[in-house]
């Protein structure tokens, strides 16, 4: 993925600031950035690990507050469809990911060829951030949906994971993600769920990996099924 890396810096010029959100591949292109300080890339990130990655590189790191535009936002994923809607769910930090987004001019994905499918991978899950009082009845009302649904552990202590902004998140699964839309529409409406891991209609492109290994830049309604 070196290559796409590139093909992602290759897209800057000075002076811009773009937000780099979660990942192995968006840490790469924190350190490709670490390595040409004179285009004063200006950086800020929804991602408190990738923000102390940008300090520990002496990036130019700001407050998305202090940004009138972002003309970038580079971000990973877990899976994403021939019509570039995503699913970011493993993170855990979708509420904050997506607010970013809302102020970014293009918001390009940096992902390996594998989890780009025709529609969206169903071993992956939908991810719900919900407030401490809804999660029994969020819980129920996943499961009436029809959904494998559970609250997610966290992996440091013997507890619940717990968001940046101190909810819980559960987890859903479905054998075919084919209605994913219809789903989340009806868990995103659910009282105390404050937003979902899917994204629709919100990437730019994705950077990848051709078949032959070249990295290549698919924009919206460049694939079809």
């Amino acid at each position: 993925m070196d290559n796409v890396i590139d093909l992602a810096f290759n897209l800057l010029h000075p002076d811009t600031t773009i937000s780099l959100g979660g990942g192995s591949n968006v840490k790469k292109l924190a350190h490709k950035l670490s390595q040409h300080p004179e285009l004063n890339i200006k950086v800020c990130s929804p991602s408190e690990y990738t923000r102390q990655i940008c300090r520990d590189l002496n990036l130019n790191l700001i407050d998305i507050t202090e940004a009138s535009t972002i003309e970038f936002g580079f971000d990973g994923c877990d899976a994403i469809d021939f019509d570039l809607n995503v699913l970011k769910s493993n993170g855990g930090i979708h509420t904050l990911e997506k607010e970013y987004t809302y102020k970014v001019e293009k918001y390009i994905i940096i992902s390996p060829p594998e989890r780009l499918k025709a529609s969206l991978n169903p071993n992956v899950q939908l991810c719900l951030e919900v407030v401490s009082p809804s999660v029994d009845s969020v819980l129920f009302a996943a499961k009436q949906l029809g959904l494998k649904a559970e609250l997610r552990p966290g992996s440091a202590v013997a507890s619940y994971a717990r968001t940046p902004l101190g909810n819980y998140l559960i987890d859903c699964y479905c054998e075919s993600w084919q209605d994913i839309k219809k789903i989340n529409s009806k868990l995103n409406s659910l009282n105390g769920v404050v937003s979902t891991s899917y994204f629709e209609n919100i990437v730019h492109s994705v950077l990848t990996l051709d078949k032959n290994n070249n990295p290549i830049e698919i924009k919206k309604g460049d694939l079809h099924a």
